[in-house]
């Protein structure tokens, strides 16, 4: 599946993915003509004279169409396992307990290769179909449990979203290079606690544990003020790097 087009309605920002632009499009705001689509213009207008941008799909517009399973890692600890891990084009990353892709694909869209291990079946086969969303090819998914084995060597990063990710330890170590940086993402102390215990007299170093809090601000004219709701606790981050 790969969208063409993104309309962006000016009057209330709501967004469209189109995925054939040789179709008239029909949205709650009108039609959009398939001329209109196909033209070069960058903003077009419905048959009720309302009017849209015409913009080309990033993997932000993508991400937010994901479907939804199991609880997603948001896009404010992504960020921050990018910038302390320094991903980039050249890093092979295994990420275990793939759920519903939301770290996975973010993953891909700045590394070389993505291979995911997911046991559960229903939460494979949903990653099957977000993986067609993004249509990428540097995402390899296999359905088998990382407490049993971790194939690919010399790995540049390894993600653990697992209940238990002390188990796979004896594997991580084995299939990360020298340098290479392991982040678990768990959501209660208890399993920071339980995983640093199983750090200990391993070729793994623990760099730090981290949690991160999202506020937004409200800013209209003479109103500058925080947003009386914020995006609190989602997870702890232990970063490790083997050494």
């Amino acid at each position: 599946m790969v969208f063409q087009k993104l309309l962006l309605h000016h009057k209330t920002g709501k967004k469209f993915l189109v995925k054939d632009a040789s179709l008239d499009y029909h949205t709650e705001f009108g039609s959009i003509l398939s001329a209109e689509l196909k033209s070069k213009k960058a903003v077009v207008e419905s048959n009720r004279g309302e009017a849209f941008s015409v913009l080309t799909p990033s993997f932000t517009d993508l991400w937010e169409q994901l479907q939804r399973g199991p609880q997603v890692i948001v896009q404010k600890d992504i960020g921050l396992i990018l910038a302390k891990t320094g991903a980039n084009g050249s890093f092979r990353v295994v990420d275990a307990g793939g759920g519903s892709g939301s770290l996975c694909f973010s993953l891909a869209n700045v590394c070389k290769e993505v291979t995911v291990y997911e046991v559960n079946q229903d939460h494979y086969k949903l990653l099957v179909k977000n993986k067609e969303l993004f249509g990428m090819k540097n995402v390899h998914l296999k359905q088998k449990s990382i407490y049993e084995e971790i194939e690919e060597k010399e790995l540049d990063l390894i993600t653990l979203d697992l209940p238990e990710p002390w188990k796979a330890m004896l594997h991580v170590e084995k299939a990360l290079k020298s340098g290479g940086f392991l982040v678990v993402y768990a959501p209660q102390l208890t399993q920071v606690q339980q995983f640093y215990s199983s750090v200990r007299g391993t070729g793994i170093k623990i760099l730090e544990t981290v949690e991160l809090l999202e506020r937004q601000w409200k800013v209209e004219e003479r109103i500058l003020r925080p947003e009386h709701e914020m995006l609190g606790h989602t997870g702890f981050l232990v970063l490790g790097r083997k050494m």
